[in-house]
C-alpha cells in the first residue's frame, strides 16, 4: 500500500527549522527594507491627486510580494513541524535577487514636491528669459496662445513635467491664458503657466503653478511666502 503524502513527510527537527527560518526571514527583511520606497510611493500616488517623480518599478513590487508570499509558506510549514518546502524558499531567493538586480542604480530621485517645484520654476524662469528679451527688442509680444506655449515646448525640450496623475501619466507643460492677475483660477493642473498678457503685448506676468507636499496644485512661492511671479514691459 503507498502511503499518502501527508505521512510521507517527516517531521524536521525544530533546530533546523528555526535556523532556516532566521536565514530566510533575514533575506525577506532584506526585500522589504529594500523595497519599501517603491511600496510607500505606490501608496502615497493613490492617496493625492498628483505625485512628483517616475512611477514606482514593478519588478520590485513583485519581489516583495514574492518575498512575502514565499516567507508565509516557509512558517506554515514550520509551525506544522515540517520542514520548509523548497518553492517557498525559492521565491524569497529569487526575490533577493530581483531586489538587488532592480536596486542596481540606487535610489529614484526626484520623487518629492521640491524637486517637481524646481523644474517647474526652472522652466518658467527660462521662458521668462526668453520671451523678456523678445519684448525689450520687438517691443510687443502676442496675446494668442499659441506663440506662447510653442516657446515653452522649445524651453522644455518638448519634455512633460515631473508631476504626475494617480494613473502615473505626465502632465504637459501648457500655457493657460488669464484675463486678470487679480483673479487666477484655483484649479489650474501643476506645470501650468498661468499668463496675462496686457492688450497690445506690452507686458506680461506668468504665476507658474507647482505641487504641494500634499500633491494638491500649489502656486509657487518665494522663501518668504509671497508668490513667484516673472514680469516684464517693454520699457524694462
Amino acid at each position: 500500500m503507498k502511503p499518502s503524502s501527508s505521512t510521507a513527510r517527516q517531521p524536521s527537527p525544530l533546530p533546523l527549522r528555526v535556523i532556516h527560518g532566521l536565514v530566510f526571514g533575514g533575506f525577506t527583511a532584506m526585500c522589504l527594507v529594500a523595497g519599501s520606497p517603491e511600496l510607500e510611493h505606490l501608496i502615497r500616488t493613490q492617496l493625492q491627486p498628483f505625485h512628483a517623480g517616475p512611477p514606482p518599478h514593478p519588478e520590485l513590487l513583485l519581489a516583495v510580494l514574492a518575498a512575502l508570499v514565499g516567507m508565509t509558506a516557509v512558517l506554515v510549514q514550520g509551525v506544522h513541524g515540517r520542514s520548509a518546502r523548497l518553492h517557498g524558499s525559492l521565491l524569497i531567493l529569487g526575490a533577493l535577487v530581483l531586489i538587488l538586480w532592480g536596486n542596481r542604480n540606487g535610489l529614484v530621485a526626484g520623487r518629492t514636491a521640491d524637486s517637481a517645484n524646481l523644474k517647474i520654476l526652472q522652466v518658467a524662469r527660462e521662458l521668462h528669459d526668453r520671451t523678456g528679451n523678445t519684448l525689450r527688442t520687438l517691443g510687443a509680444l502676442s496675446e494668442q496662445v499659441g506663440p506662447w506655449q510653442a516657446a515653452l515646448e522649445q524651453v522644455s525640450q518638448g519634455l512633460p513635467s515631473p508631476v504626475r496623475t494617480r494613473s502615473f501619466e505626465p502632465l504637459p507643460f501648457r500655457i493657460q491664458k488669464v484675463d486678470s492677475p487679480d483673479a487666477l483660477p484655483a484649479d489650474a493642473p501643476p506645470g501650468t503657466l498661468l499668463l496675462y498678457v496686457m492688450e497690445g503685448g506690452v507686458a506680461y506676468e506668468l504665476h507658474p503653478v507647482g505641487v504641494s507636499p500634499a500633491g494638491e496644485p500649489w502656486r509657487l512661492r518665494a522663501p518668504g511666502g509671497e508668490a513667484v511671479v516673472f514680469r516684464s514691459a517693454f520699457n524694462q
